[in-house]
């Protein structure tokens, strides 16, 4: 099922008022950060040294939150199980340079734009060496397709997960625009998401479809969750020399104001 602007309450900017004036005590913070892995184009949920995986193609969930699009550039070539730092990136690509706490020597370009490391070829094949990417943090639903539980995912979003014209198999950008374009806009926060692999990539690559508008005990939940601290920290990139910090931040829509995930055309 589909969702369209004539789906949403009427009451919904007045619970969203309501909510944004709540200051009840937000849930303890959870041992752990929990991901969703799209790796090898099967869903993984992963916490620790412990990894599910999820017999399906398209999952459901509220995208709560997410982080500016970024950019991350690894000198040398992928030794899996590794795990290091990359050698230059930019925490946000609309400031169009290299994040500040990237070491001078490291710094590839004082512009994205012109860097070597961003001209095709630079990779494998045809690729840019110097990659985008989207953290977002997702409350799964349930099997019965609701929204019951609290925990909240981090999804890490590649490049082909986040720009494409396809309207049919929409990326994230185009799914934002598609809901930004409505005539009563929705947050996203505020809907139910199919998330599912597109099946004629070679590469892991998801694309975006509205289902529902949540019920109101579903958009409590996922205005509790959006405003958690610790959901900040799953989806804002900042990197130090040996280990992966976080900084909350509070990104929105351009079609609502509030929090909701952040969308910036490049």
């Amino acid at each position: 099922m589909t969702t369209g602007s004539e789906n949403v309450p009427s009451e919904y900017q007045e619970l969203l008022d309501e909510l944004e004036n709540d200051t009840k005590p937000l849930p303890s913070p959870k041992e752990g950060v929990l991901r969703l892995s799209i790796r090898g184009n099967v869903f993984r949920k992963t916490a620790n040294n412990y990894e599910e995986e999820l017999d399906t193609d398209a999952v459901k969930g509220v995208i709560v939150k997410s982080a500016p699009i970024s950019r991350t550039y690894y000198a040398g070539e992928y030794v899996a199980g590794k795990n290091k730092p990359p050698t230059c990136w930019s925490a946000d690509t609309g400031t169009g340079k290299p994040s500040t706490d990237v070491s001078t020597d490291n710094v590839q370009s004082v512009a994205c734009f012109d860097c070597k490391q961003n001209i095709k070829g630079s990779g494998v094949g045809q690729t840019r060496a110097c990659r985008y990417q989207q953290r977002v943090a997702v409350l799964l639903a349930n099997e019965e397709g609701a929204i019951v539980c609290d925990e909240v995912y981090q999804l890490q979003l590649p490049a082909t997960s986040l720009f494409g014209k396809d309207k049919q198999k929409m990326s994230m950008q185009t799914y934002a625009r598609f809901l930004n374009n409505q005539e009563k806009p929705v947050p996203l926060a505020a809907l139910l998401t199919e998330i599912r692999f597109d099946k004629e990539s070679v590469t892991p690559k998801l694309f975006f479809k509205p289902i529902r508008v949540l019920e109101e005990e579903e958009i409590k939940l996922a205005k509790q969750m959006q405003t958690d601290p610790n959901t900040g920290k799953l989806v804002t990139l900042t990197v130090t020399p040996k280990e992966e910090t976080y900084s909350d931040v509070d990104n929105v829509f351009d079609v609502v104001e509030g929090e909701g995930v952040y969308v910036k055309t490049l």
